[in-house]
């Protein structure tokens, strides 16, 4: 049975086939400006290559926007809406372990979700020692790529058990938007064609693309309300429980919670369901 609101599956498919549209759209004024370049002045030759790649780069992220609107309608009937955006990721990348991780504009984290096995064990990693590829490709707003021993040395307290889970590179790129940047999307042990950024970055912003067709126009970062991906803000609302029941700050619940799944040796999310269903008071 379809979902209904803004991930109805035939929403998804309308807007798949928008995103189609406004590619070949693109696509056409492209060729006109690389036609203009064969027939235009030396001096304009410039110009009509420049205008020519930005088209190009226009028709390449709604057609991946494109891509990602029938990802998730394929899988949305069956599986929670998290899980379904994860999965269309690591199907446009062709990367088994992927991790998104959501944001607010101070760097609280406002939600997370991950590629099950490797991708939820490094993100889970990454949230219990507030360091890693996601804030670091957040905060300096470029992606970040290391390899090998780099990791160590980049991420001190991170870096060793990343290297002792069998991750030999990390790819991570923010994700922007209009108003500014949402969070960051991270490849563990990435494909050869995503090295370097230029890619994963595309996905990204087809990502931030996709968000930004099923929520309201004007929102910020803060403002977008994440509880409409599926377990994305889980995390959050769990912090916002063991905050009342702690009498504490936001970012403190967060740390109780990371430091439990610490000392219990199991994923994050073990930890976030467990209080959102009474089962653990901490």
């Amino acid at each position: 049975m379809a979902r209904s609101g803004r991930w109805d599956v035939n929403l998804l498919l309308t807007r798949a086939t928008a995103e189609d549209t406004r590619a070949d759209t693109a696509a056409a004024h492209a060729a006109e400006a690389e036609l203009r370049a064969t027939r235009c002045t030396p001096e304009m030759h410039e110009l009509h290559v420049a205008a020519a790649s930005v088209h190009r780069r226009n028709e390449a992220l709604h057609r991946a926007t494109a891509r990602l609107h029938r990802s998730l309608a394929r899988r949305v009937t069956t599986q929670a809406v998290g899980a379904s955006v994860v999965m269309a990721i690591s199907e446009e990348t062709e990367a088994p372990d992927v991790a998104l991780l959501l944001l607010t504009s101070d760097g609280a984290a406002a939600g997370s979700q991950a590629t099950d096995g490797l991708g939820e064990t490094a993100q889970d990693l990454e949230l219990v020692h507030g360091e890693g590829p996601s804030r670091s490709a957040w905060s300096s707003r470029q992606p970040v790529q290391n390899e090998g021993d780099e990791i160590v040395h980049h991420w001190r307290h991170l870096g060793p058990p990343l290297r002792g889970l069998g991750i030999s590179t990390v790819l991570a790129v923010p994700i922007r938007a209009r108003h500014g940047v949402l969070g960051a999307l991270t490849l563990y042990n990435p494909p050869a064609r995503m090295l370097g950024g230029s890619a994963l970055q595309g996905t990204a912003d087809a990502f931030a693309l996709l968000l930004a067709r099923t929520i309201d126009v004007g929102q910020t970062p803060d403002s977008i309300d994440l509880a409409d991906i599926d377990g994305v803000s889980r995390l959050h609302r769990a912090a916002g429980v063991v905050a009342v029941d702690c009498d504490c700050s936001i970012d403190d619940a967060l740390a109780l919670i990371r430091a439990r799944s610490f000392v219990e040796d199991c994923a994050t999310g073990t930890i976030v369901t467990r209080v959102l269903s009474g089962d653990l008071r901490l």
